[in-house]
């Protein structure tokens, strides 16, 4: 059996699957700065295309680990690969709140085995702000 990888793995503001199978993602975001903590963001999505061996099933879980709470308890997704050994998973996330700043990394595990994680990092907006970092689109 072939061990299971991620080819893309983001966050963004949008994602969807055509009918012919095409993956469209939309505002990819690795940071994302709050106004008040806790704080979040009401809507977005995390993206993976998993690879593995064709026309499997698989169990996997996706967890938060960061700083102090994770904003989302860990999540069971099934997906089975197609003939091709690749499967799209879309995520939808609804009011993800973070309790402080931080760096959090959102990661798929196979079993115990981590398949992919991608690293969103959450600030203050106003300690940003006064810095004179970039602000959001």
């Amino acid at each position: 059996m072939k061990q299971l990888t991620t080819e893309i793995i983001a966050l963004c503001d949008y994602a969807s699957v055509s009918k012919e199978g095409k993956l469209s993602i939309n505002g990819v975001f690795d940071e994302l700065r709050v106004q008040k903590f806790p704080g979040g963001i009401a809507r977005a999505f995390l993206v993976a295309t998993v690879n593995g061996t064709p026309n499997t099933p698989y169990t996997l879980t996706l967890k938060v680990e960061g700083e102090g709470k994770s904003p989302l308890n860990d999540l069971n997704l099934n997906a089975v690969t197609s003939a091709n050994g690749k499967n799209n998973l879309i995520v939808e996330l609804i009011n993800l709140g973070f309790q402080k700043e931080g760096d959090y990394s959102f990661k798929i595990y196979n079993g115990g085995q981590e398949v992919g994680s991608t690293l969103l990092k959450v600030f203050d907006a106003d300690k940003q702000d006064k810095v004179g970092k970039k602000m959001p689109n």
